[in-house]
């Protein structure tokens, strides 16, 4: 390697990974790195912005990516996707499962005070979209023919009633036999009413808790444990996304979302998710705290900063389970819109440097909004772009001509 490459000294690639002005909206999936230090990125395109929502994108493709380089050129890829399935595990004796959810149910707006007085938190996307959504089933799949056919059942029925309940994942197979997978949600008493239609109404609205769904029947039955109560968060919505780190042996990391602007906070379990630590708060302030055990045993979180200016990217790192924390990486400071800065997810090459990937907005020569997908290559020991404190001289003279023509 070239010595400005040098992985132990501090430097830093920016890259641009995805662009067009053809794209209305970008959603990146978790990056991945092969045994051949080749990147592998899933991304949704959406081509209708008027249209898409959290519920329902009308128009849109998904792209696979990858990079022979270490991120500095892409392309995409037909090669099936050579990544873990984080919704699909594999029992002793063969069996496949998948853990999953149907996502959000779309109905007629007519169907708002029904789905409530069953309890349910209704978004209402109001005249503009004509639905409304709920979101609380979790299915699982099982096959027992290496997944040429599959038997599928809900079992959201197992588990107390939620008014909003959100399955998002992984599904982990430890060593003890034991599964599990983690969720967030609220039932009827932490619901609030949504009146304000539209797609600024807030479809978290109630105050959530995480939660962790296990299993010690090879998926049988299935119990919940909560995680963390949102009674503890800053943020009125609770605690909603989990990003864990899940180790076979039971031993379980896992950051948590709050609100923009509010610390993220970290649980952890030492027993596979029977019992959890009481919510800790980090200094790290962004709603998608991304967490990576790298090879030494570290934890890299990377990060997006939406709350104020400069928006951008950054990272923090922890040897402790969260108990302490490094001084802020700063790995992009140049994001111009707020809105869309999204998923900073990050890897480790075999020689210790890392690449995060991640989704912004910024400006085309019209001044639109236009989405892209950006990447970072940096070390370890990078923290901040260069930029010393200098004295300001005085200024110049204004006028130097002595008269003369």
């Amino acid at each position: 390697m070239a010595e400005k490459y040098d992985p132990s000294k501090p430097w830093k690639i920016d890259v641009d990974i995805l662009r067009s002005s053809q794209y209305e909206g970008l959603s990146e999936g978790l990056l991945y790195l092969d045994e051949q230090d080749r990147l592998w990125l899933p991304v949704n395109i959406s081509f209708d912005a008027t249209q898409s929502t959290d519920a329902w994108r009308a128009v849109q493709t998904n792209l696979l990516l990858t990079s022979e380089d270490r991120g500095l050129t892409w392309e995409h890829t037909d090669r099936p996707w050579p990544g873990p399935d984080h919704r699909r595990t594999t029992l002793s004796d063969g069996t496949i499962l998948e853990m999953g959810t149907s996502g959000w149910f779309r109905y007629p707006r007519s169907e708002v005070a029904r789905l409530e007085a069953e309890g349910y938190f209704v978004w209402d996307l109001g005249p503009q979209h004509n639905y409304c959504a709920i979101i609380y089933d979790l299915f699982q799949k099982r096959s027992t023919d290496g997944g040429r056919t599959w038997e599928k059942r809900q079992i959201e029925a197992q588990l107390p009633f939620f008014a909003h309940f959100v399955a998002r994942g992984p599904l982990r197979l430890l060593d003890d036999g034991s599964l599990v997978f983690l969720a967030y949600g609220y039932d009827r008493e932490n619901r609030k009413p949504c009146r304000n239609e539209g797609l600024l109404s807030g479809y978290t609205w109630g105050r959530s808790s995480v939660y962790c769904v296990r299993s010690t029947d090879g998926g049988e039955t299935w119990d919940l444990v909560q995680m963390a109560d949102g009674r503890h968060s800053p943020a009125d919505q609770g605690f909603t996304e989990t990003f864990p780190i899940i180790h076979s042996d039971g031993d379980m990391f896992v950051m948590l979302r709050t609100e923009l602007g509010t610390h993220a906070y970290s649980v952890s379990s030492s027993d596979g998710g029977r019992t959890w630590t009481q919510p800790a708060r980090t200094p790290i302030l962004a709603k998608h705290p991304l967490p990576t055990a790298l090879r030494d045993g570290t934890v890299v979180c990377s990060y997006q900063r939406r709350f104020a200016q400069p928006f951008g990217v950054r990272a923090r790192f922890t040897s402790d389970r969260g108990q302490t924390w490094s001084e802020e990486t700063v790995l992009r400071d140049d994001i111009p819109i707020s809105d869309g800065l999204t998923g900073p997810n990050s890897v480790e090459f075999s020689d210790g440097t890392l690449f995060t990937s991640f989704g912004a907005k910024k400006y085309d020569d019209q001044g639109r909004e236009w989405p892209f997908v950006g990447g970072c290559h940096w070390t370890r020991s990078y923290r901040r772009p260069y930029g010393p404190l200098l004295d300001v001289p005085p200024p110049g003279e204004k006028y130097n001509s002595r008269g003369e023509r």
